[in-house]
């Protein structure tokens, strides 16, 4: 995150979030369960979609980086974006890569 740009008080806010943070589920005007942050960031987190995200993002950064220096090509010209075709939804992954017979 730190080749991002994000800076110590972003990872202080972070730490504070996953160590003391709260969420609450707000349902028809209602609240109904309160989700405590003390055990990490599991799947039903909301905090965990948006580690998935950065997640993500990095993973995209790294390939198109080995792509820029020519490590990996593009499995199909693209016209519109020189970032290199990654496919997600929810938590799945598909990289779709070319092949080599060596």
């Amino acid at each position: 995150m730190k080749a991002k740009g994000f800076g110590e008080r972003w990872f202080s806010w972070m730490k504070s979030i996953f160590n003391f943070g709260t969420s609450l589920v707000l349902l028809n005007a209602v609240l109904r369960k309160t989700f405590h942050c003390k055990r990490g960031s599991g799947r039903a987190t909301p905090f965990a979609h948006l580690l998935f995200v950065l997640a993500a993002d990095l993973l995209q950064t790294v390939i198109n980086k080995a792509k820029d220096l020519g490590l990996n090509k593009l499995p199909i010209p693209l016209l519109s974006t020189s970032n290199f075709p990654i496919l997600q939804y929810v938590d799945d992954t598909l990289i779709i890569m070319q092949g080599c017979a060596k």
